[in-house]
């Protein structure tokens, strides 16, 4: 049995979504107009506020495109590890792996801080977050004995504190800083949520 492809509606808001983060990610959002975003997408000016009312919802739709949440999740319910700290691991990597080389995403994330106030990261947290709070009970449940009594939602926090930490200063200052601080980042950063950065008590 073939499955149908997409429809010609679909495959033209697909085009304006590619169009539109192309132009966001080289000329930012100001200087993006919905007739350069028609244009690229070879579609009619009309034609494009057949699909989007305005240049936030185009915005909103390709922040949401390009996010990697929807292939994030499943990967890190799915690590693995003999201990909690191996899960950990192995959940970090894995989300390393997705946005690997993803400048673009950290762009989108800037322009959604500044001209939005993360309105709609907030909205996408808000759906995610169940998800999230599965992952935390997944951690939680593998291994009782080896977590602190944290509360989940703060698990969650620091969590993605770690990775957006990571993916921050990797993306924004790695390039151009010394060796030392770009060696084995990604490990460190791991041991030291983990394990922090004091010497433990005897």
């Amino acid at each position: 049995m073939t499955l149908p492809g997409p429809t010609r509606g679909e495959q033209t808001r697909q085009a304006i979504l590619q169009a539109a983060h192309d132009l966001f990610i080289k000329q930012g959002y100001h200087g993006t107009s919905m007739r350069q975003i028609a244009r690229d997408a070879h579609i009619a000016l009309g034609g494009l506020y057949n699909h989007f009312v305005s240049k936030e919802a185009v915005f909103e739709a390709v922040f949401l495109a390009f996010h990697p949440y929807q292939q994030v999740i499943p990967l890190i319910l799915d690590a693995q590890g003999a201990n909690l700290e191996g899960l950990v691991k192995d959940a970090v990597h894995r989300m390393a792996q997705v946005v690997e080389g993803r400048a673009d995403f950290m762009n989108l994330m800037y322009i959604e801080m500044v001209e939005f106030k993360s309105i709609h990261a907030q909205q996408l947290f808000t759906k995610i977050f169940p998800q999230e709070i599965q992952i935390t009970q997944h951690l939680i449940e593998s291994f009782p004995e080896q977590i602190r009594p944290i509360p989940s939602p703060m698990v969650v926090r620091t969590f993605l504190g770690l990775f957006f930490g990571y993916y921050l200063t990797e993306t924004a200052l790695a390039p151009g800083a010394p060796v030392e601080f770009r060696e084995s980042a990604l490990q460190y950063f791991i041991d030291i949520y983990l394990h922090g950065i004091l010497v433990p008590h005897e």
